[in-house]
Order: C-alpha cells, then sequence, then structure tokens
C-alpha cells in the first residue's frame, strides 16, 4: 500500500510539471516494464512534408453564355459539336419582342403625352384662378379673394393626389419597356469567340431557357488549360509547392480563383465543381483530353522535433505520447503541430532525444520480416464506354400506305443502315372508300383553305400599307410599319407552307391509284439509319400517318454513354470498337462533350459524346465502346494490391463536441485527417512499410488507380521504401 501511494505521489507531481515544459523530463517512476524494447523511438528534427496528387486533365477556357432573364428562342444555327466564328449566329430570342417594343413605345408615348396635356391643362386653370384672386384682390373684395384663394389649393391638392399615381404608373411602365428594350438589343444572340460547343440546352424553336442558366458553352481551341477536383483557396494557399505532370513532363501552373459564392450555389444543388489553373510552356502536340497529375506538397519548411505518428495518442482534448526512461515507461501531455500522417512535430512537451514508445510495433519486432522492393515503373491503362448511336436531330418514320405487313426487307431489332431507293417492306394496302374520300376531302379542302387565306390576307395587307402612307412620321407608323411587315412574312410563308399541304394530300389522292394495285414497297427515301423495327413483323397492321421509328440522317451521327468514371476527356481522340458477325472493328473518334468540359454545367448530359472521323457509315452498328487510355505516367510507384489494408478507425470528422469546438477555428493543416467518402466508408488505405530507421510503421497512402494485381499509389511510398509482407 505505501509503495502504492507513493508511485502515486511521483505521478502526481510529474503531472503537474509536464504540460508546456520544452525541456527533458524525467519519465514516471512506474512500476510497467517494457513489453518491447525495440519498439522505441528517439525523438528527432527533421523536415516533414507530403505530397498530395489530384487527377486531370488538359482542358480548355470554357465560355459559358447566360442571361438574366427568362425566354424563348427560335432559328437555332448550331448543335452540339459544331465548330463557330466569333460573330457567328447562334439563335434568336422571342420573336415577339420587336413588335412587343414598338407597342410598348407607343403606349409610354400617349401616356406621357395626355400626362403632358393634363398638366397644361391644370396649369392653365391655375393661372385663370389667380387671375381672378388677383381681381379681386384690387378691388378689396377680400371675401371672394379668400374664396378663390381657396380654390386654387383645393384645385392644386387635388391634382396632385389625382396624377401622382399617374406618373408613378408611366415611370414603371417606363421601367418595363427599358427592360424589354435591353432585351431586344440582346435577341439576336452571336458567338462570343471562337471554339467549339461542347453543350447547348436548346435545340428547337420556341425551347427555353431560364434566367442564370448556362445556355451555351463554347470550348476556346486557342488556349489550353488544367482542371482538377476541386480544391478550396485555403487549401490551395496551405501548399509549398504545386506542378502538374502533362505527358511525363513537370509545368509551373498558376491557380485561378473561383467565385466563391458560385461554389457554393453549385455545391448547395449538388454538382460537381472542379479547379482550374493557368498552364505556360504546354507543346503544340498536347491535346485537349491529355491526361495530368498535380503534385501538391506542404511542409514544415524546416526541420522540427517530430516522432512516429503511431507513438501519440489521444484522450479527450490531450494528446499524449509514452515516454520510455530506461525499463520504465509513462504518458507525457504533448502539443502537436505540423503532421504528415508519418510523422507527427511535437511543438511542446517532449525533447530531442527522448525515447517514446510506438505502439503499432508491438509483436512486430524482433523478427525481420519479407518485404516487397519497389521500383518506378511506366504506368498506363485503358478504359472502356458503352455507347450507343443517337442522333442530334433524328427525323420521324412515318408508313403513309395503311394494310397488312406482307415482308420485311430489313433487320427489325436494332438500327439498320439504309441507303436511298432501298426497299423497306411490303404492304398488302386495306384501303377502303372512306379513306379515299377523306384524302380527296382534305385535297379539296386545302386548296379551298390556301385560296381564300390568300385572297383575304393580300386584301389586309394592302389595307395596313394603305393606312400607313396616309399616317404622320412617328413612333405609331414605325409599329404599324412593323406589324405589316411582319404579316407580309407570314403570308409569304404560308403561300410556301399552304402549297406544300395541298401536294402533300393531292400525292395522297394520286397514291390510292397505286396502291390499288396491289401490294405496295415501301423505299428509302434518302440514306441514313431506322432506329429500330422491333415492334414490327410480318402480318401485322398499320394505320396511314402511323409513326414507325427514329430515322438519324449520316450527317448527324453521334455516340453517347455513359462514363461513371468521368474518365473520357473532352478533346480526347477515342477508338470506337464493335462487332459485326463476331468480328471486331475500329473507327476513330472524338470526344466532342463530356464532364470535364464544364461538369459542374453539364447536367443534363449522363456521359460523353462521340463524333466519328470520316463519312463512311454503312457498316457501323448502333451499339459499341469507346476505347480510351484514361492515364499515362512516367515513373510512378506501383504496389501489390494485396499488401494494401484499410484503416476503419479513423473518422473524418470527431463526434465528440469537444472536439468540435477545438478545431472549429483552428488553423487549416493539410496533414490532418479529412477524409474522402470513400475513405470513411471503405477506411484509409495504409501498408506496413521498414523506415529510415529500421522501424515497421504504419504508412498511410493515397491510391490513384488500382487494378486486382497493383495499386498506383502516389503519396507516402518511394521507390528506396520496404513493405512488409504480411
Amino acid at each position: 500500500m505505501k509503495k502504492y501511494s507513493k508511485l502515486m505521489v511521483v505521478f502526481l507531481i510529474a503531472a503537474l510539471l509536464l504540460p508546456g515544459c520544452k525541456n527533458a523530463v524525467p519519465a514516471p517512476e512506474l512500476a510497467v516494464p517494457i513489453e518491447n524494447p525495440d519498439a522505441i523511438f528517439a525523438a528527432r528534427k527533421m523536415e516533414l512534408q507530403t505530397t498530395y496528387i489530384n487527377e486531370g486533365s488538359v482542358c480548355p477556357d470554357v465560355y459559358d453564355l447566360k442571361f438574366d432573364f427568362d425566354s424563348k428562342v427560335y432559328d437555332v444555327q448550331v448543335r452540339n459539336g459544331d465548330f463557330v466564328k466569333e460573330g457567328d449566329l447562334l439563335f434568336r430570342l422571342d420573336e415577339t419582342l420587336e413588335v412587343r417594343v414598338k407597342e410598348a413605345e407607343v403606349e409610354l408615348t400617349i401616356r406621357k403625352k395626355d400626362y403632358d396635356v393634363a398638366v397644361k391643362q391644370h396649369e392653365e386653370q391655375i393661372k385663370n384662378f389667380k387671375n381672378l384672386r388677383n381681381m379681386f384682390s384690387n378691388m378689396g373684395d377680400w371675401y371672394n379673394y379668400h374664396l378663390w384663394d381657396i380654390n386654387i389649393r383645393e384645385n392644386e391638392a387635388q391634382f396632385n393626389i389625382r396624377y401622382e399615381n399617374v406618373y408613378q404608373d408611366i415611370l414603371k411602365f417606363e421601367d418595363e419597356y427599358l427592360e424589354l428594350k435591353e432585351q431586344l438589343e440582346k435577341s439576336e444572340i452571336k458567338a462570343p469567340c471562337d471554339g467549339q460547343i461542347v453543350y447547348i440546352s436548346v435545340a428547337d424553336d420556341d425551347d427555353s431557357f431560364e434566367e442564370d442558366v448556362t445556355v451555351v458553352s463554347i470550348a476556346k481551341q486557342d488556349k489550353k488549360l488544367l482542371c482538377c477536383d476541386l480544391i478550396e483557396k485555403k487549401e490551395y494557399e496551405a501548399y509549398t509547392e504545386v506542378k502538374a505532370l502533362v505527358n511525363g513532363k513537370e509545368y509551373p501552373i498558376e491557380y485561378i480563383e473561383p467565385d466563391e459564392e458560385d461554389v457554393y450555389e453549385r455545391q448547395l444543388r449538388g454538382q460537381k465543381v472542379y479547379s482550374y489553373f493557368n498552364v505556360e510552356g504546354l507543346p503544340d502536340d498536347v491535346q485537349f483530353g491529355d491526361y495530368a497529375l498535380f503534385y501538391l506538397t506542404v511542409s514544415s519548411g524546416e526541420e522540427v522535433l517530430a516522432v512516429p505518428s503511431e507513438a501519440v495518442t489521444k484522450s479527450g482534448l490531450q494528446y499524449y505520447v509514452k515516454v520510455v526512461s530506461g525499463d520504465k515507461q509513462g504518458l507525457r501531455p504533448v502539443t502537436l503541430g505540423f503532421s504528415n500522417k508519418n510523422y507527427t512535430e511535437i511543438v511542446s512537451g517532449l525533447s530531442e532525444g527522448e525515447s517514446v514508445f510506438v505502439a503499432n510495433n508491438l509483436g512486430r519486432y524482433g523478427v525481420e520480416y519479407e518485404t516487397v522492393q519497389l521500383n518506378e515503373q511506366d504506368f498506363s491503362e485503358e478504359g472502356r464506354v458503352f455507347i450507343e448511336r443517337r442522333s442530334l436531330n433524328p427525323e420521324p418514320f412515318i408508313n403513309e400506305c395503311p394494310g397488312e405487313i406482307k415482308e420485311l426487307y430489313i433487320d427489325n431489332y436494332s438500327q439498320i443502315y439504309v441507303t436511298e431507293g432501298q426497299p423497306l417492306y411490303k404492304i398488302k394496302p386495306n384501303i377502303s372508300e372512306a379513306d379515299k374520300q377523306e384524302a380527296l376531302h382534305q385535297y379539296e379542302m386545302a386548296q379551298t383553305n390556301y385560296t381564300n387565306r390568300l385572297k383575304n390576307d393580300k386584301k389586309t395587307l394592302d389595307d395596313q400599307l394603305k393606312k400607313i402612307k396616309e399616317m404622320k412620321k412617328g413612333v405609331e407608323r414605325e409599329l404599324a410599319q412593323l406589324k405589316y411587315d411582319k404579316a407580309l412574312e407570314e403570308y409569304n410563308q404560308y403561300k410556301i407552307d399552304g402549297q406544300e399541304l395541298i401536294d402533300k394530300w393531292k400525292e395522297r389522292v394520286d397514291a390510292f391509284e397505286e396502291w390499288e394495285k396491289g401490294e405496295f414497297i415501301v423505299y428509302a427515301e434518302k440514306e441514313g439509319f431506322l432506329s429500330s423495327f422491333s415492334r414490327y413483323s410480318v402480318g401485322k397492321e398499320i394505320t396511314a400517318d402511323e409513326y414507325m421509328c427514329d430515322f438519324y440522317p449520316v450527317d448527324s451521327l453521334i455516340f453517347i454513354g455513359n462514363d461513371e468514371s468521368r474518365s473520357a476527356r473532352y478533346g480526347m481522340t477515342v477508338d470506337v470498337e464493335y462487332r459485326v458477325d463476331g468480328e471486331i472493328f475500329h473507327k476513330q473518334g472524338k470526344v466532342i462533350s463530356a464532364y470535364d468540359v464544364r461538369p459542374e454545367e453539364v447536367s443534363d448530359v449522363t456521359g460523353v459524346c462521340v463524333q466519328l472521323d470520316g463519312n463512311d457509315y454503312k457498316d457501323i452498328i448502333s451499339q459499341a465502346h469507346a476505347v480510351f487510355e484514361y492515364c499515362n505516367a512516367e515513373a510512378v510507384t506501383t504496389v501489390p494490391t494485396e499488401l494494401i489494408l484499410r484503416d476503419t478507425s479513423k473518422k473524418s470528422n470527431s463526434t465528440d463536441d469537444a472536439d468540435e469546438d477545438e478545431d472549429k477555428d483552428a488553423p487549416f493543416k493539410i496533414g490532418g485527417d479529412n477524409l474522402s467518402e470513400e475513405e470513411t466508408s471503405k477506411g484509409v488505405p495504409y501498408v506496413w512499410v521498414y523506415d529510415e530507421n529500421g522501424q515497421i510503421v504504419k504508412r498511410y497512402i493515397k491510391i490513384v488507380r488500382s487494378t486486382r494485381a497493383a495499386t498506383w499509389v502516389c503519396d507516402g511510398l518511394s521507390k528506396n521504401d520496404r513493405i512488409v509482407v504480411h
């Protein structure tokens, strides 16, 4: 009992002396033997640094076209993948804008004119009242003088009350007019720069867009940037060295500071946000889509007192090391500084040369384990994306002749390549007298409506033109002229559309004569692909004007597929691999849109778009794989995958409220325990290595790519390390 009491007293005295102590302090005289004398490390000074690596790619500087108002579009001139020059027309906005601006201008002019007239009449009336008041004043008739003075004040008050709201309404309407006029000035949307269309949210007339949402993204071709997963400004400033590796060569890079509010809004919407960097000196043979690695190094900057990170433990808010003296050991509270996951700086509580116990070496010392010597080697790996053929502007394929399918001349289960004049299927017509009468009726109605509308519209146009010539010059005449021009344009367009409708029904009437002769063969009208005939087989009844499938013109073919790993990058030249009768064929293509062009904006594109080179599409099937090399680096450390372990005990954020309070205002530390979602769920990857001191230490690593046999490690290991085989 006495011996135990003495030990407690020694321990308490030591505990009072240790916190904040920078000099050597004897370890407590505890009767606790050292389990393994070899598991000891002498605190020493060293420079600590960690290099983090992010994957990325060479990407263009992208111009995002947005608007500060909602609108509809018409006359769309471009598609995804098109190249444009600065000033090229992209599309026009709401075609009613010009007329609405003129109408508003006329309305504003009339309102201002009515208000000015009312003000002038009021001023004239007040002037007459004042003359009467002055007349009674000269006559000495003070009764009538005061009476008219009251009338003047009442009249002015009533006018102010009545017309103040009118004036405010005019001002409000004028603001609306100016806003409408500003929209008109922006209504003809032209390309702001040279480049390639990598995203467009509108394709046809009457498609709409919303305020502050990207409508078009243009990838500039004259400037190359680098991009990778988002690096916060605060994090970037903590790095002591930043460089990039492109095609095996290092380049200095310059961080492009993002708009913090924009980043926050994107993250709030669940969009992935990227960081962009300026880079100088890239050779001409570097292409958009080439793979890039970002080396982000943080260092203590000078030699600091450090011990293996495994020697540090924590209880509550306090960190401890187990100090060893002779054959005894005891806990020592310490203050930590920089950490690179392998070694941790001791700011106070320990002195150089003092020995600490490394907990995780228990049971590992005393035996020389088998090790693997690492070598740096070149690394490359390919990826495959399943893709399907689509069209940027598919057309509906419509059956005209009603009847029963007697024979199919094409495959009915996949996309089919057809040439102009190729037979598709044979129909046994099933034509009733009612069908013929309906076609004849529609033909006659189209002729009658065409004649009557042209006659009425021509008379209306002549009357409008006559009135315009009689009007005085001004905004009202300009508005009338504008409406006339619009009506004349619609008149001329109807002359074309109406005649096409007449011709359509005339062809149908004439076709009945051909169909009644017997079985009728449907031929392809031009070259392209039919999406599928899977619903149709011999004996199937089909109706007139029935939608059969989509038709893909050969001049707008594109392959679209999912890329969950987001490795197929914009600008990459890919190999499209497909099978025909069991034989594999290949064609070259270019990725014209992908996540990394503007991934935070392209929310409705779920993969990559590939445009094939050349124009020989005859042997291309509907489904294929885009094969691409998504990474290629020189002199990279690889590790046998079987030697990598996962530490599931580390958490990305402590659940201890006190810990949160402690770290809330703490300075940023790149070497902290902030983990990714994958690390949180699967555990932090690490290996056991013999370090330069001959000790086995747990070494946390950064994995970029992993195969069943080997894992690409970019942080935590060098070629001189020996990994313990477990």
